[in-house]
């Protein structure tokens, strides 16, 4: 009887390691996620092509082994007593192969393209998963495209490098009939949250409240000129242009921050506050921006949704010169990234946006500069293409990602080696492709402006 009680006890705390709660940046996902409308806004896809003879056997083994490796792949959502918890579940990975080589060949790369925006259309289930999705697409038996589908509350971009190096590394294994040649994570996901949650209470969660209660409580009026007519049903359509910063210019813009004393991020996030402040005619802005929480090298090869959401006020007033620009600049990036944890739902009542604007509670614009480099996806006697996919999302008013270029699953193959490539993300309710073509203008002029003449003041064009 004894044996049997302990069994069972056992069993319950097993059970109930199973049930996680969430990390500030989930909950923020959480409630973004509730204003999307059943729409699929909060995604991480990756679409390669494959050009050789793909192993679907060590393909499959390799997703199951890595669903199985990441607790994070396996995570779905639940309410209990109104309070979201994740659950560790066991599941294999969610892969759906469809063949189209008997269609003819004219055909093939249209329902490919179909089937991918069916794909990315589809919303997730916080529910009931599974959260990590991915699509094979068999052209011909040497011709296949691949979609990874995540949702972004399991993930960050960061997430994306290790499991492309990580599928990389198994998959070559498991075709010469290997073992998984990975070596055992250094913290389980379920650890890190545990540690997360414990550690950010007490005195860290109220430092941390009473400085974001502060700077949100001095945000100015968010509302920005009307542009057109917005319909809020569709707040969250959007689209995309990319935009280039060559090697030289790239080097020029390294060589001024340092003159400057601030980082390469410090100086586009001035460029792009400006180019704001033109366009909107507004000297207050608030600017969100993300930042990897990666600074342990533990937590290097883990993934999950680790990545932090800093909200930047940016004061324009008094028509200062570049120089103060980038002084002000440095000095709230500074004290934000000293408070990396915003505790979400301590601060709902002072969001600086009502409730029924479901679009983000914390700002209209986004600038992210992802300044790491990750490994590309490489398989043995592949050719891999990264493919571009329709972007019919925005999760900002407009938002600008730039990443180094080099060679990795995200540059494109006629990228520069050693400049910049960046996407314009925008929402269509405001924004159009030619207006955002004339911010991408702006930019490049102001980013060749502040090199030139940093004592140059803000109303001179």
């Amino acid at each position: 009887m004894d044996d049997k009680r302990e069994r069972l006890l056992n069993l319950l705390k097993r059970e109930q390691k199973k049930f996680l709660p969430l990390t500030p940046a989930q909950e923020r996902l959480w409630r973004m996620e509730q204003g999307c409308k059943g729409r699929p806004v909060y995604i991480i896809p990756g679409a390669i092509r494959f050009r050789g003879e793909l192993n679907l056997v060590a393909f499959r083994r390799s997703l199951d082994y890595l669903v199985e490796r990441q607790e994070v792949l396996r995570i779905t959502f639940t309410v209990v007593q109104q309070q979201v918890l994740q659950v560790l579940t066991s599941m294999k990975a969610a892969l759906t192969v469809l063949d189209l080589e008997s269609f003819p060949p004219s055909q093939r790369q249209s329902l490919s393209q179909n089937y991918l925006v069916q794909e990315l259309e589809t919303p997730f289930d916080l529910s009931c998963g599974p959260l990590f999705r991915t699509l094979l697409l068999r052209l011909s038996s040497h011709d296949w495209i691949v979609l990874f589908n995540l949702h972004n509350i399991i993930v960050d971009g960061w997430s994306m490098g290790i499991f492309y190096e990580e599928l990389s590394q198994v998959y070559d294994a498991f075709c010469k009939g290997l073992p998984a040649p990975l070596s055992p994570l250094r913290l389980r996901y379920q650890d890190f949250v545990r540690e997360l949650t414990s550690e950010f209470k007490g005195t860290r969660l109220a430092e941390a409240t009473a400085y974001w209660r502060r700077t949100f409580q001095n945000l100015p009026d968010l509302t920005l000129p009307p542009v057109r007519n917005r319909d809020l049903n569709n707040s969250h359509n959007g689209g995309s242009l990319d935009v280039r910063i060559d090697r030289t210019q790239t080097i020029a813009l390294q060589t001024f921050a340092q003159s400057q004393r601030v980082t390469l991020f410090m100086v586009l996030l001035a460029v792009f506050s400006i180019c704001l402040h033109r366009y909107f005619q507004v000297e207050k802005l608030v600017i969100a921006t993300p930042t990897a929480n990666r600074d342990r090298s533990d937590l290097e090869g883990l993934m999950g949704l680790l990545v932090n959401v800093l909200v930047l006020p940016i004061d324009l007033r008094g028509n200062p010169t570049y120089r103060t620009i980038l002084s002000r600049i440095r000095a709230v990036t500074v004290q934000a990234y000293a408070h990396p944890q915003v505790p979400f739902n301590q601060l709902l009542p002072d969001l600086p946006f009502p409730e029924p604007d479901a679009r983000n509670p914390l700002a209209h614009f986004l600038l992210a500069y992802h300044g790491f480099s990750l490994k590309p996806l490489a398989f043995p006697n592949l050719e891999m293409e990264s493919l571009k996919y329709p972007i019919k999302t925005s999760r900002y008013e407009l938002g600008l990602h730039l990443w180094e270029n080099t060679k990795t699953h995200l540059s494109s193959t006629s990228a520069e080696h050693g400049g910049l490539s960046g996407t314009f993300f925008y929402g269509s309710a405001r924004f159009d492709s030619v207006m955002v073509e004339q911010i991408i203008s702006k930019f490049q002029q102001v980013l060749q402006q502040m090199i030139a003449q940093p004592d140059a003041c803000l109303s001179e064009k």
